[in-house]
């Protein structure tokens, strides 16, 4: 069973439980939140490429000595 019903501002989706587990279910709910998010979002490319990097550096400081320890 898979039912839907569109107007100009929503859609809603009925389904069988049986199409996705619970993890599943929570993935897709957390996508339509993340979109959601993202469509409200100001943010520029230029500034999410400032804060990929800078999340990158900070992760790979907080992480190298882990996996250099690793490889010596």
């Amino acid at each position: 069973m898979l039912n839907y019903q569109a107007t100009e501002t929503t859609v809603n989706l009925t389904f069988s439980k049986k199409y996705l587990n619970s993890q599943e279910l929570l993935r897709f709910i957390e996508i339509l939140r993340i979109k959601e998010l993202l469509s409200q979002s100001q943010m520029t490319t230029d500034d999410a490429m400032v804060l990929d990097e800078e999340l990158k550096t900070n992760w790979w400081s907080e992480n190298q000595a882990r996996f250099l320890a690793k490889i010596q």
